[in-house]
């Protein structure tokens, strides 16, 4: 293996309770980045889980997420 490569785990999926505090941290306007620090987990996990919850959701953007998400705070 090269150095600084690392072994690949297989995917796991997000617990729902996970899902919901990515939203509530996309729905305050933070980056993957910042979401990632956040939750412990690496940042290409976080994009992949928001393909997740856009598929999930039938959206195709963190806007449309968030306002599928949580109707009640569409002003």
């Amino acid at each position: 293996m090269r150095p600084g490569w690392t072994v690949s785990r297989p995917a796991t999926p997000a617990s729902p309770a996970r899902k919901w505090e990515l939203l509530r941290l996309l729905a305050a306007g933070h980056a993957n980045t910042h979401i990632a620090r956040r939750l412990g987990i690496y940042e290409g996990t976080v994009r992949t889980h928001l393909e997740n919850i856009y598929e999930r959701l039938d959206v195709s953007s963190r806007t449309a997420a968030v306002t599928r998400a949580f109707p009640d705070r569409v002003a």
